[in-house]
């Protein structure tokens, strides 16, 4: 293993610059020769790849400062993740990108490090494939103390089919209970590739092998390829986002040409119809590091911003191509080459739900932030769908029927997806949504009916998103559900625990794989509806928080039939598709009274009585009563009305009867915690 020289806190506190989350940028002087005499062989385009809370932020954070200049602040290194919902959670949900200068002492050449801070988390994966699509190396992490994590597997694996060139990185060996051996040789066992002697010891905190880290990634990451050698402008689009003075600004990769301040531009994907494309002046190129830094020109194979006077984010999604205006028409006829392909850059939404303003009249609102939330979100899929009740706008989503306004329906990556989307429209735009539980998408194959034959022109194979547009009781049909290919990893002691888990949940061809003396790797395949809602938090409690696991879409075999059926959720007698769901025949009737009974415990009282069934199969399995506030209406400012006037009495608890029956149709308030509810049932 590579030897690292424990510095120690004395020695740490002479620094001058403090390690701070709002820094100044590092001295970029040596960047200048980048600029006016480019030299690809002295530029890396990385990514950090690493399990959630593995370290990647802190140490990518370390990254941008000289070793001679940082302080060893020990609670505040994450420099990259900049966004409210990151700081608050301590997670990163938007990869991120930052420019590190380095002068290696084995050469003495100045390096132009270019590093994607990738999130974690497996619902943020198209993150991540974003940033593999532009780099060509990345920094595979692992944490000592923890070891290999599933999520680090399945990354490492998409980046391997793109080429990309891996370093090896143990983190928190500073951390008393660091397994540094035994994890190498664990790393190693896993990967195949990795020799356990040239994996690179490192400490964010402590600001261990940083230098020999930059050393590894100038040596072993080869220099971006030259594509194109006619010197004409192509900037790859990688992320946008949205500033209120300066307008647009562009993340953009050159793949080749240069790009000045001055120069006349267009993008040839992500606005304006053909031959109607906007034209705009750069203003201000340079690089992140992590702030901005102003150069004024970028050149072939550099990452940087530019800020081009564009105030409509939508022509600047990820994915377009900036090219010269004058070249307009000679790009237009290679501009696919450039962009991402689908599978890495749009759609494949693995969850889908609607999104309604808690207040209809904030619909229009609603429909504003979301659209641009989802300019840099790839996770994100928004249906404009017309119908459902009207926001007055062009764009009038979903119908929430009786209990909610009108909706948008969207198509989300995992569960804390669905949490971060909340969170990020009322901290970036101050719209409070309800997110009604989301479902994943079904095959249903209609069969012959002599009882009601399928209708001419009608599909008989038909992909179902949205529940409420599912078969009636008189329709014969099959079910087939999407499969994954589910691994988990945990030590050997919750063998029996995770082994159970996987079986309740109908999942089979289970394996077992030992990994070292402490870890096992299970591999199963299970229904995605199993697993993408809360399997992760009875795994974790199942394994004491131990495990880890990650799923991906069966290839071969992505759909499977199934025994479903449709549980409808009644509130007094009406059907609400939106608190509805999808189970199992088996278990429909128990899962309907699970739901009864929580939705019994949040739903708000009224001063009527809200009766809750769920049907399943033309049949109520279960039911509960939320039980009406009582006024009593024989007592008024403390005193009994009517006196011994019993005929008074009876008229007025009479009256206060017909009035309870005539609310009795009143509106059911449903709150987020009534959609959850429904997900953790």
């Amino acid at each position: 293993m590579h030897n690292v020289i424990k510095l120690t806190r004395a020695s740490l506190s002479k620094s001058s610059r403090c390690f701070s989350s709002k820094p100044s940028s590092p001295p970029l002087s040596p960047l200048l020769p980048f600029t006016s005499s480019p030299s690809p062989l002295r530029i890396r385009n990385i990514c950090l790849i690493a399990h959630i809370d593995h370290g990647k932020s802190s140490l990518s954070s370390r990254l941008l400062h000289p070793q001679t200049e940082a302080a060893n602040d020990r609670e505040d290194i994450g420099l990259l993740d900049t966004l409210s919902v990151e700081m608050d959670r301590g997670i990163t949900v938007k990869a991120t990108t930052a420019s590190v200068i380095h002068t290696s002492k084995k050469t003495n050449e100045i390096y132009l490090i270019n590093l994607f801070d990738s999130p974690g988390h497996v619902d943020f994966s198209k993150e991540v494939d974003r940033c593999l699509d532009v780099v060509e190396g990345g920094v595979i992490l692992f944490d000592a103390c923890q070891g290999v994590q599933a999520q680090t597997v399945s990354v490492y694996e998409k980046a391997r089919k793109r080429g990309v060139k891996m370093v090896p990185v143990l983190t928190k060996v500073d951390m008393e209970n660091s397994k540094p051996l035994e994890i190498c040789l664990s790393v190693s066992e896993v990967f195949g590739e990795f020799d356990p002697d040239e994996i690179v010891l490192t400490s964010a905190r402590e600001n261990l092998g940083i230098e020999e880290l930059l050393e590894e990634i100038v040596e072993k990451v080869p220099p971006p390829e030259v594509k194109f050698g006619d010197g004409k402008l192509r900037c790859r689009v990688v992320d946008s986002w949205y500033e209120v003075q300066r307008g647009v600004v562009c993340l953009l990769k050159l793949e080749s040409g240069q790009l000045k301040e001055g120069d006349r531009v267009v993008v040839l994907k992500g606005g304006g119809e053909e031959g109607q494309r906007d034209s705009f002046s750069v203003q201000e190129v340079g690089v992140m590091a992590p702030n901005r830094f102003r150069t004024k020109v970028l050149d072939e194979n550099m990452m940087g911003y530019a800020i081009i006077g564009m105030r409509n984010p939508r022509q600047a999604s990820p994915g377009g191509v900036i090219v010269l205006h004058k070249e307009e028409k000679e790009m237009e006829k290679e501009k696919d080459d450039l962009f991402f392909t689908k599978e890495e850059g749009e759609g494949g939404s693995v969850l889908y739900a609607s999104v309604h303003p808690k207040e209809e009249s904030g619909f229009d609102d609603m429909v504003a932030a979301v659209e641009r939330l989802a300019l840099n979100d790839l996770g994100l899929e928004v249906s404009m769908q017309k119908g459902g009740g009207g926001g007055g706008g062009e764009a009038a989503g979903v119908g929430g029927g009786p209990f909610l306004g009108p909706g948008l329906r969207i198509g989300f990556q995992g569960m804390l997806h669905v949490e971060i989307f909340r969170q990020r429209l009322m901290d970036e735009f101050g719209v409070e949504a309800l997110v009604t539980s989301p479902k994943v998408k079904y095959e249903i194959k209609y069969l012959p009916s002599a009882k009601k034959p399928r209708a001419e022109g009608k599909p008989e194979i038909e992909i179902i998103e949205d529940i409420s547009n599912w078969p009636g009781g008189e329709d014969k049909f099959e079910v087939r559900e999407p499969m994954v290919n589910c691994r988990v990893m945990a030590p050997h002691e919750y063998a029996g625990a995770i082994m159970e888990l996987i079986t309740k949940r109908r999942g089979g061809s289970m394996e077992t794989k030992v990994i070292d003396d402490n870890i096992w790797m299970f591999t199963a395949r299970m229904p995605w509806a199993e697993v993408v809602t809360d399997f992760h938090d009875e795994l974790k409690s199942s394994t004491a928080g131990f495990a880890s696991y990650d799923a991906q879409i069966d290839e071969e075999n992505p759909m499977e039939k199934a025994n479903l059926c449709k549980v409808e959720i009644l509130l007094n007698g009406d059907v609400v598709d939106v608190l509805s769901f999808i189970a199992h025949n088996d278990v429909a009737a128990l899962q309907g009274r699970s739901v009864c009974k929580k939705l019994e415990e949040v739903l708000p009282r009224q001063q009527f009585k809200i009766a809750i069934q769920a049907k399943a199969q033309n049949r109520i399995v279960a039911r509960s009563t939320v039980q009406p506030y009582r006024k009593d209406v024989l007592v008024k400012s403390g005193k009994m009305v009517g006196g011994g006037d019993m005929s008074r009495k009876k008229k007025l608890l009479e009256k206060q009867k017909a009035g309870k029956k005539k609310m009795a149709g009143g509106k059911v308030v449903l709150s987020q915690a009534a959609f959850n509810s429904v997900i953790t049932k």
